[in-house]
């Protein structure tokens, strides 16, 4: 009997050690998941106070930029009539300019308004009594100064005044200029983030004067925190941080997070009610804590099932392992490259299909940059990919050739994937899936060859020409380079085939386009069916001395075909007529396609209505270039 009992009471002490262990575990967890929770919000209390922070930075740049256009034209229209006036429209352009700006005014020596921005300005006001009008009138400072909030006398409003001193040329004191923010508008901003429905945010110069508190504490605006543990205890040791106070507003316990800006000095606190704070991941605990309860009821029977659930403990966990072996062995086995890259390009896993589709070993990729051994096209291409999807973008495709070690070129369809980033991730990784479209990209490129090319001459066809003729013309104007255009026509085409047939006419094309590929073979030069017997030649960063080269060798060459066309008279052979018209370097960027088109079609209808079988030039004639107008 004894053992028995020993083993009841051993149980029941394993139980209640158990059932202890289990309470102080989940005090544990809830004390920590309280502390996660406490960090998040701190983290996304800093990163909202930096927001605003970065947000007043650029208002207040924007703020400034107006002062010294302003400071120049008044400089420049000292002692004018009419410089209120040139003021007033020089402010109205730059109000436009600044969209959050409130007003934008002059105000001179003596303290009065001289122009402004604003409609509702009352004559004669005198804003001499201003503490930014006397600070700039008694102090050498001469840089534009963010001053404390004031009331506006001409919106009412609460504004924030940016100022700068207006000295004259002869170093004279002319007075302020002033831009001015509305309190408001960083309090709508600040509206936009998350912080509860009890949050509030402080904005402060580095001096600790109070410039915006939203909710909107007008008590506050204008007044100095320089004492307070913020400023003389958090900000000296580091610019960035969370803090923990209570509201001297409204007596509530905040959790905060600041933030000072290194352009500005600007201070920024953004906070949340703690006692929010506690709701809120109370609201998300309750869920936990009721199951708790329920696991605590289960873990009285679990002590006595505890071997059965061991063994089917055991048996998931072998399933789950054949699960991940069967998932890696799918992966493993895919015909597509599938491999992994931090933000930094660094490859952390490639699958073996490398070996076939790279020609390179897996090993030999894990570790290294996935920009390594590119040529600078494609690193451009997957470096601007690569920047898209780290400004939001969750997928993109490319199309990029790839050189084996073998040397054999191939085409990759390559398909980057954003993974979400984990919590503790501090950067997102990019999953790529690389297949070999090489038979694909032939394919599409013989396509392509067909689509633009003629069927009979084996040149390229109106479209493609078009294209290339607007491209290469543009190219010309950017370069300051020249451009020929020669338009060739077969001379009496139409009596050749109505004397011999039209399967001879098309022949005759045939060997006509074989000798204008033979001479055009530069390959940013096009040659083109443009129409009917009528074809044309685009040289690039060819001047008229070496186009009539190339013309006059194509009109030999067609001509020493001795294609005989008894219609053609005096040679009775065919014979071709060239247009020539080019586009000057010194003159480039003044010609259009069209333009160009037009004076080669002419000098080509001169050339065949002043004899035929010669080249013409549109402009007037050189050595080598004859010119029959003359």
């Amino acid at each position: 009997m004894r053992i028995p009992a020993l083993r009841s009471v051993a149980t029941t002490i394993a139980v209640i050690f158990g059932f202890c262990a289990f309470i102080a575990l989940l005090s544990w967890a809830e004390y920590s998941a309280w502390n996660a929770q406490v960090a998040r919000v701190e983290g996304s209390l800093k990163q909202t106070a930096e927001a605003i922070a970065q947000h007043t930075d650029d208002v207040i740049e924007m703020s400034r930029l107006p002062l010294a256009g302003l400071i120049a034209e008044i400089n420049d229209e000292v002692g004018h009539p009419e410089m209120p006036t040139k003021i007033k429209a020089l402010i109205t352009r730059q109000m436009k300019a600044s969209p959050t700006l409130d007003t934008l005014s002059y105000i001179d020596a003596a303290g009065q308004m001289v122009a402004t921005s604003s409609n509702n300005a009352p004559p004669g006001m005198n804003y001499a009594d201003r503490d930014y009008f006397r600070f700039h009138k008694e102090n050498p400072f001469r840089l534009p100064v963010v001053g404390k909030p004031i009331k506006s006398r001409l919106s009412n409003l609460w504004v924030i005044p940016i100022t700068q001193k207006v000295l004259l040329q002869d170093g004279s004191f002319a007075g302020t200029v002033v831009s001015t923010i509305r309190v408001n508008h960083f309090i709508n901003f600040f509206r936009g983030f998350d912080v509860g429905s009890d949050g509030a945010f402080l904005l402060a110069r580095g001096d600790g004067i109070v410039l915006v508190r939203g909710p909107i504490q007008e008590s506050m605006l204008g007044t100095s925190l320089a004492a307070g543990e913020l400023f003389s205890r958090y900000l000296k040791r580091q610019t960035v941080g969370a803090y923990h106070y209570t509201s001297p507003v409204d007596q509530t316990a905040r959790s905060g997070g600041y933030y000072q800006s290194t352009r500005t000095g600007i201070v920024v606190l953004a906070s949340a009610s703690e006692q929010e704070v506690f709701r809120a991941w109370v609201d998300t605990a309750r869920t936990r804590w009721f199951y708790a309860c329920i696991l605590l009821g289960l873990a009285l029977v679990a002590a006595l099932l505890w071997q059965r659930q061991a063994r089917l403990r055991r048996e998931s966990e072998a399933l789950l392992a054949a699960r991940e072996a069967e998932f890696r062995l799918l992966a493993e086995s895919s015909s597509d490259v599938i491999s992994r890259f931090d933000e930094n390009g660094i490859r952390e896993y490639v699958s073996p299909s490398a070996m076939e589709i790279l020609g390179l070993e897996p090993e030999r990729l894990v570790g290294r940059s996935v920009y390594a051994g590119m040529d600078k096209l494609t690193e451009t291409l997957v470096r601007d990919a690569a920047e898209r999807l780290r400004n939001g973008s969750t997928q993109e495709k490319l199309l990029i050739r790839h050189t084996k070690p073998d040397g054999e070129h191939v085409w990759l369809e390559t398909a980057l994937s954003k993974l979400p980033a984990s919590r503790d991730a501090s950067a997102t990784r990019v999953v790529a899936i690389t297949r070999d479209v090489s038979r694909h990209k032939n394919m599409q490129d013989e396509l392509d060859v067909l689509a633009n090319t003629d069927e009979l001459t084996r040149l390229a066809n109106r479209r493609f020409f078009n294209t290339r003729f607007e491209e290469m013309v543009q190219r010309a104007r950017r370069n300051a380079t020249p451009l020929t255009l020669l338009m060739i026509d077969a001379d009496r085409f139409k009596l050749f085939n109505d004397t011999y047939g039209h399967a001879a006419g098309d022949d005759c094309l045939r060997q006509i386009a074989a000798v204008i590929r033979d001479c055009v073979r530069r390959p940013g030069d096009v040659a083109a069916r443009y129409g009917g017997e009528e074809l044309a030649v685009l040289l690039a960063d060819t001047d008229e001395q070496g186009a009539a080269a190339v013309a006059e060798n194509i009109r030999a060459r067609v001509e020493g075909l001795a294609l005989a066309h008894e219609k053609n008279p005096p040679s009775g052979r065919m014979t071709v007529s060239i247009g020539l018209a080019t586009v000057a370097a010194q003159t480039g960027s003044a010609i259009t396609a069209q333009a160009l088109f037009a004076q080669a079609d002419e000098a080509l209808y001169r050339a065949k209505s002043s004899g035929r079988n010669q080249i013409v030039s549109a402009t007037p004639s050189r050595p080598g270039v004859p010119n029959p107008a003359e």
